[in-house]
């Protein structure tokens, strides 16, 4: 088994709650693609999520890996993806399954939308969600880096 690092959650509660943690690193599904995470977003959801006020999440859905909006690498691409191979930069909003605030998430490749190069990593910058229609955008309000990048 090949693990991770990733931050989450086994109860409810303010900051203190979140957990930098070991957990088994996903493996692609056939429509889906593997990302490295370069930056992860902290949304309204996430922080409601965490407090327990968000009322889809219940506490025996934990322990959760929080995030929905990440950036970073393809690091493999399920056998069925032909729009992204490995190496390509991207972005995504994630679809409610394992979150981005870990090393590496998988998501299905029709969530992703390759990164424009004048965005980067660290900056937080309003930019439109992959699945977004035109003029209609979402805001990254903060944004994680690897420690090693500190």
């Amino acid at each position: 088994m090949t693990t991770m690092k990733a931050v989450r959650i086994r109860s409810f509660g303010g900051p203190e709650v979140l957990e930098l943690t070991d957990i088994e690193m996903p493996q692609p599904g056939d429509e889906e693609v593997l990302i490295r995470v370069r930056a992860a977003s902290v949304n309204p959801v996430d922080y409601k999520i965490r407090s327990g006020a968000y009322p889809v999440v219940k506490q025996d859905q934990l322990p959760k890996v929080l995030g929905r909006d990440v950036a970073g690498e393809v690091a493999r691409c399920g056998r069925a993806v032909r729009n992204f191979k490995e190496g390509d930069t991207v972005y995504a909003m994630l679809d409610g399954g394992p979150g981005g605030y870990a090393e590496y998430v998988t998501v299905r490749a029709e969530l992703v939308a390759p990164k424009p190069a004048v965005l980067d990593y660290v900056r937080p910058q309003p930019c439109p969600s992959p699945d977004s229609r035109p003029g209609r955008a979402s805001s990254i309000t903060a944004v994680f880096r690897p420690a090693s990048a500190c």
